[in-house]
């Protein structure tokens, strides 16, 4: 019974020190964007002629529906909570980056998961 008390103990203690060093190495920044995916660029304003050309879909939309939607393009933007627009260039002077708090509509399939806002896209490599 003791020695499974220290087994138990030392396997507690391993995973806090695992822990500890992952959030060491955490970067300031990726802190900041936890729960997107990797490839995410940033938020971006959008006008009616688009950032990203194709409009690819609007509805029940997920990033993994997006991304799926937008293959053979280089990214993707997700707007309003609920469209999906692709796209091989980002024009940074027309179409610059705006704050994080802009893009604060959440996506229509992933309650975790922001998906732009009006005129905002949630930009992300595919």
């Amino acid at each position: 019974m003791i020695s499974e008390s220290v087994s138990t103990t030392m396997r507690i203690t391993l995973l806090l020190l695992i822990c500890s060093l992952t959030i060491v190495n955490v970067d300031a920044f990726d802190f900041m964007r936890m729960g997107h995916y990797l490839g995410y660029v940033g938020c971006y304003v959008d006008k009616s002629q688009r950032l990203l050309a194709r409009f690819a879909g609007e509805g029940n939309m997920s990033l993994g529906k997006c991304r799926h939607l937008c293959r053979g393009y280089r990214y993707l933007g997700l707007q309003y909570g609920k469209q999906c627009l692709c796209g091989n260039y980002l024009n940074h002077r027309a179409y610059p980056q705006s704050s994080e708090l802009q893009c604060n509509m959440v996506c229509t399939s992933e309650p975790h998961r922001m998906c732009g806002g009006p005129w905002r896209n949630s930009i992300y490599r595919v």
